[in-house]
C-alpha cells in the first residue's frame, strides 16, 4: 500500500511539474521575463540576450526587468546554465506595434 502511495505521489508532482513549464516555459519566438539568479545581475542578462541575438523589448534595470523576445528552446537552456530564469510574458503590451 505504501509503495502505491509513493508512486501516486512521484505521477502527481511529474504532472504538476508539466503543467507549470508548460505555462512558465516561453517558447521560440515568445517574449520572456529575463530573472537573474543568485550572483547573476542586469549587466549578465543583457551579455547572454547579446550573445544569443535575443531581441531585447524592454529594459528596466532599476527594477531588473528585462523582457527579450526568445529564439529557440536551446537558448533557454543556455540561459539557466548561466543563471538566468527564463519566464513566459505572454502580455500584449510585449509586442511591437507591427505585430499587433
Amino acid at each position: 500500500m505504501r509503495a502505491d502511495r509513493v508512486l501516486l505521489g512521484l505521477h502527481a508532482s511529474g504532472v504538476t511539474l508539466a503543467l507549470v513549464a508548460a505555462l512558465v516555459w516561453p517558447r521560440p519566438g515568445q517574449a520572456a521575463l529575463l530573472v537573474p539568479l543568485g550572483g547573476s545581475d542586469a549587466r549578465a542578462v543583457i551579455d547572454w540576450a547579446s550573445r544569443e541575438d535575443a531581441r531585447l523589448l524592454a529594459l528596466d534595470t532599476s527594477r531588473g526587468r528585462i523582457i527579450a523576445r526568445i529564439t529557440d528552446n536551446a537558448s533557454l537552456l543556455r540561459a539557466l546554465s548561466a543563471g538566468i530564469l527564463p519566464v513566459a510574458a505572454r502580455a500584449p503590451g510585449c509586442q511591437s506595434g507591427a505585430e499587433r
